[in-house]
């Protein structure tokens, strides 16, 4: 399998839209998946693609429940059904401690391996991350996926949230896809700086040089084909809006 991206979950922290679970995306290459953020309902919606005991890794942007409230029960699964095995962690440094606080259990974490996140680079399987703080809440990330047996190929920038769009240049190379949030669609800009407008997305994904954007992470307010347009009149390359079941070839 080439590099694949997978729609899991793509609303934003609430709507009324059935079988839409907040923010999760699976990444397969090879032997390798991955999953980006783990938003409400994104545990059960996986397994339309597949098992979690094929997952290798779960790397969660930030610190908002919309983000990865569901490795609550996948915690759950990993100790009850899969006798301690499950995929490894890469979060904030402050996740293991709060998730043991809200669940009065200090180990709570403890049969996930992995570590917190840093802005570096790091192999997964057949995958390789890099990570890159951004502009949202203390200690966000976004990510660039890619195959390192070919570096110069198109690879996946997700941006988990952010509220200043060129916090991803640096991820972005020519011919990539962008995954970005566009909570605020439709608007100039957002007035609070912490989420990015379908405009501000396109923007950088044209400086980027993306030849893909998918907007994601649109709050039920904006009237969809509106959110497209906005993006569409500043992007050349191909606009599209995610839907759960959206399957993207990379590569």
């Amino acid at each position: 399998m080439g590099l694949r991206l997978t729609v899991v979950g793509c609303a934003p922290a609430y709507t009324r839209r059935p079988g839409n679970s907040s923010s999760s995306y699976l990444v397969q290459h090879g032997r390798t998946s991955i999953l980006l953020d783990m938003g409400q309902g994104s545990f059960g919606e996986l397994w339309r693609y597949g098992s979690f005991a094929d997952v290798s890794a779960v790397a969660i942007s930030h610190m908002h429940a919309d983000h990865n409230v569901d490795l609550i029960p996948l915690r759950h699964w990993v100790r009850y059904q899969n006798r301690g095995y499950g995929p490894a962690l890469l979060t904030p440094s402050e996740l293991r401690r709060r998730f043991g606080d809200f669940q009065a259990d200090a180990d709570f974490m403890a049969d996930f391996a992995g570590e917190a996140l840093e802005p570096r680079s790091f192999a997964v399987g057949d995958l390789r991350i890099e990570a890159a703080r951004v502009r949202h809440i203390p200690n966000s990330f976004a990510f660039r996926i890619s195959d390192p047996a070919a570096p110069e190929a198109p690879a996946l920038v997700y941006s988990g949230d952010c509220g200043r769009a060129d916090d991803l240049l640096p991820l972005l190379r020519p011919g990539d896809v962008l995954l970005s949030e566009a909570a605020f669609g439709a608007e100039d800009a957002d007035p609070s700086g912490i989420h990015l407008t379908a405009g501000e997305a396109a923007r950088v994904a044209s400086e980027g040089k993306a030849s893909r954007l998918i907007l994601t992470h649109v709050l039920d307010s904006y009237e969809r084909t509106e959110v497209l347009a906005v993006a569409e009149r500043r992007l050349e390359g191909e606009v599209q809006l995610a839907e759960p079941g959206l399957t993207v070839d990379i590569r």
